[in-house]
């Protein structure tokens, strides 16, 4: 049977202040998907509420048929992985440490790591290409080191479903290319479900399968980068006059914003 990842008619926000308005989408499973949209317009709320992390005032976001908020909260962790923004780092521990609190879901209460929990924090360690830092304490690692790590502790849960949200946030360039083409790697060699909140819009058209773009809490456009990366499109998310062409690289769209100083 083929797996289902869908948000229904939904409504969330904080304290009684709705933020998401009838957002209906459904995520291309195996796919790379990103969500675009300015400052405030909703971007990490829906991906709180994906994530279970709050809850819906109204609908429903489902997987595989059911309400995600109906299943137990260890069950949902075996089925969804989350790398939220700025994750705090616990002083003093190790690498290997770290990424191995991501068996959680795993785990009873009277039993440690087993020999297959040992197996597969050493194999995420590897898929990240961090192996020879495992015994390192997280807060001497530069800031791309440190997203591998929180993406190994995230791929020892496991899960089909992997949910960042910024994961480029504070890296230069070369690090949010390290770790984008990570990620794009993971999605090929293992088929997670890969769904992510990215401010850069050229980078996104290049890494994302598909696109969902958000202003002011309502799904305005969504689909490949091709038909969403378009000026009228940057326009209506960012309020910017830009000009798009193709990326002479990869061949998807790269926005060029006008600015007010150019002659």
């Amino acid at each position: 049977m083929s797996r289902t990842f869908e948000v229904n008619e939904l409504y969330a926000g904080y304290d009684k202040q709705i933020i998401l308005k009838d957002i209906n989408l459904s995520v291309l499973m195996n796919k790379i998907s990103v969500i675009l949209g300015s400052n405030g317009s909703g971007k990490s709320t829906l991906l709180k509420a994906m994530a279970r992390l709050i809850l819906p005032e109204k609908g429903a976001i489902k997987l595989d048929g059911k309400a995600i908020h109906e299943l137990p909260t260890k069950k949902l962790a075996q089925k969804i992985g989350l790398l939220p923004q700025s994750p705090l780092v616990p002083e003093g521990i190790t690498v290997a440490d770290l990424v191995s609190r991501g068996r959680f879901p795993y785990q009873s209460m009277f039993k440690g790591l087993t020999n297959e929990d040992y197996n597969i924090i050493a194999e995420a360690l590897e898929l990240v290409g961090i192996s020879d830092l495992a015994e390192r304490n997280v807060d001497e690692l530069s800031g791309g080191q440190r997203q591998r790590v929180w993406i190994a502790m995230a791929l020892v849960q496991q899960t089909d479903i992997l949910l960042l949200d910024e994961p480029t946030t504070f890296l230069d360039v070369a690090y949010q290319v390290e770790i984008l083409d990570t990620l794009t790697e993971l999605n090929k060699k293992k088929n997670i479900t890969i769904i992510m909140v990215l401010h850069d819009v050229n980078l996104s058209a290049r890494y994302a399968d598909y696109i969902f773009a958000i202003k002011d809490g309502s799904l305005i456009a969504e689909g490949s980068s091709k038909h969403v990366i378009t000026e009228e499109n940057i326009s209506r998310i960012y309020g910017l006059d830009s000009l798009v062409i193709e990326d002479p690289y990869s061949k998807t769209p790269m926005v060029i914003p006008k600015g007010r100083n150019i002659i």
